[in-house]
């Protein structure tokens, strides 16, 4: 009787097969990725020139998303008309009136500035020093001075010396600002190209994200929300107390009989900048009135500055910021100081945006890890 020969068991070679399929798997998935990062790395690289227009127009296309859900039932659901009549609508409130506001204030920087040399050269510095009030003051100064080894203050050719260089910077911004016309020109164009499309596209290229996201929908809605929310929260607050605070502050320094158009805007950027805020031009705009003996204007600029221009920033940023886009102020403080430090004037943008997104990511997290968070 013959027995079958053995066969040799195929379960080793079956495994050996199923090994180097894993291996390849692994190792397309690992070459795949390598190159996604590489050209998402090339593609930042290409976007970078544009990447602050990109930002300011996705946040402008969240500011405006309400209205154009409006628009957009007006129309029809037409989405070309609507997204063209939103965009036409932050032309004309946003752009237009910027560029041209720019091109004002420049002028009338550069102008204040000369008429500050113009003051000093005509040696109404020398006139204030030999006033009897200010000797003492100034001998006290000159003897700390001396006791550092320093020369008396000339307290003429210190303010000179900083007038001028801060006027001819000023004067390079502007040049800078003028000459560049077709830089500006071209960035203002792709700010609204880039606006169009999000509003007419926004939806299908979050839906398109969302997919690519291992994220749970409950989630992503979190997510996206909290960005909508804070976009609407640092522009609407920080904006438009920034612009009220320069208007007002403009109006003060105008019957002041200082330069409103550049001081009230600059005081409106200053507003921005935490703890000292509008002080950073009022203040010395009351020293010199006070310099200059108009002790009445001095005294009306610090009662406006304090009463009106700070109770904008302590009622209508607060009112603006509240809801669930509302940061604390605290943590407000740090970002824009951090945003600014960082990135530059953008960064009063770019840092309450990620600071909010990285809370809500640690929510996030809290929140799916919960039970083992609460483990001990």
């Amino acid at each position: 009787m013959k027995y079958p020969e053995p066969q040799p068991s195929s379960r080793g070679g079956v495994t050996v097969e199923k090994n180097q399929l894993i291996e390849k798997t692994r190792a397309r998935r690992l070459f795949l990725l390598a190159l996604l990062f590489l050209l998402l790395y090339l593609t930042y690289l290409l976007f970078k020139p544009y990447l602050g227009t990109v930002v300011f127009a996705i946040v402008l296309t969240s500011v405006c998303q309400r209205f154009h859900k409006r628009v957009l039932q007006r129309c029809k659901d037409r989405k070309n008309l609507a997204a063209f009549l939103t965009t036409a609508m932050l032309v004309v409130i946003v752009v237009v009136p910027l560029v041209g506001f720019s091109t004002v204030l420049v002028n009338q920087g550069v102008d204040s500035f000369g008429q500050v040399n113009t003051w000093l050269q005509e040696g109404n510095i020398e006139k204030m020093l030999s006033w009897e009030w200010v000797q003492p003051l100034r001998s006290m100064i000159n003897r700390q001075f001396a006791r550092l080894g320093l020369e008396d203050l000339n307290v003429r050719k210190i303010i000179l010396d900083a007038s001028a260089g801060l006027g001819q910077r000023i004067l390079s911004w502007g040049k800078d600002f003028l000459g560049n016309v077709t830089g500006l020109v071209v960035q203002c164009l792709l700010l609204i190209l880039l606006v169009f499309y999000f509003i007419r596209d926004g939806q299908a290229i979050l839906e398109k994200l969302k997919g690519l996201s291992p994220l749970s929908k409950e989630q992503e809605e979190r997510l996206i929300d909290r960005v909508r929310d804070l976009s609407r929260s640092v522009v609407m607050a920080n904006g438009a107390t920034a612009v009220a605070q320069g208007f007002a502050g403009g109006i003060g320094l105008w019957i002041a009989g200082i330069s409103p158009l550049f001081w009230g805007t600059t005081m409106a950027f200053t507003s921005l900048i935490p703890v000292v805020g509008t002080a950073v031009i009022w203040v010395p705009a009351v020293v010199y009135l006070v310099l200059v003996q108009s002790w009445g204007k001095a005294l009306f600029l610090v009662i406006w500055s304090m009463l009106v221009v700070g109770s904008i920033d302590n009622f209508l940023r607060p009112f603006l910021m509240k809801g669930d886009g509302g940061i604390s102020s605290i943590y407000l403080f740090f970002a824009i100081l951090g945003g600014i430090n960082f990135f530059g004037i953008v960064g009063i943008l770019y840092g309450p945006l990620i600071l909010g997104v990285a809370a809500i990511l640690l929510y996030l997290y809290e929140h799916e890890y919960s039970e083992m968070l609460a483990e001990e």
